[in-house]
C-alpha cells in the first residue's frame, strides 16, 4: 500500500502487525515491521517519528546477527538526516 501512497492504510496494517508481533515476542519480525513503518513515515516526510523505529530495529536485529537488515536501517537512518536537514 506504500507504494500505491496509500500511506494511511499501509501506517495502520503494520501498527497491527507490529502490536501482535510484540505481544508474541517475535524480535525479529517486531524489528522487521517497525522497519516498514518507519519507510512509511519516510515516504510521508516524517523523519523524526522514523527515527526512533529505526534505532529500535537496529538494536533488536544486531543482535539476531541480521547484518544485511541492519545495513539498509542504517541506510534509512541516513535519510532521515537528509530529510531533516531539507
Amino acid at each position: 500500500m506504500r507504494g500505491l501512497g496509500r500511506f494511511d492504510e499501509a501506517q495502520a496494517h503494520v501498527e497491527r502487525a507490529l502490536a501482535a508481533f510484540r505481544a508474541e515476542g517475535e524480535a525479529y519480525n517486531t524489528a522487521r515491521a517497525l522497519t516498514d513503518l518507519s519507510e512509511v513515515l519516510l515516504a510521508r516526510e516524517e523523519p523524526g517519528a522514523a527515527l526512533p523505529l529505526i534505532d529500535e530495529a537496529i538494536r533488536i536485529l544486531s543482535e539476531e546477527n541480521a547484518d544485511q537488515h541492519v545495513e539498509h536501517l542504517r541506510r534509512l537512518r541516513e535519510r532521515c538526516s537528509d530529510l531533516r536537514e531539507e
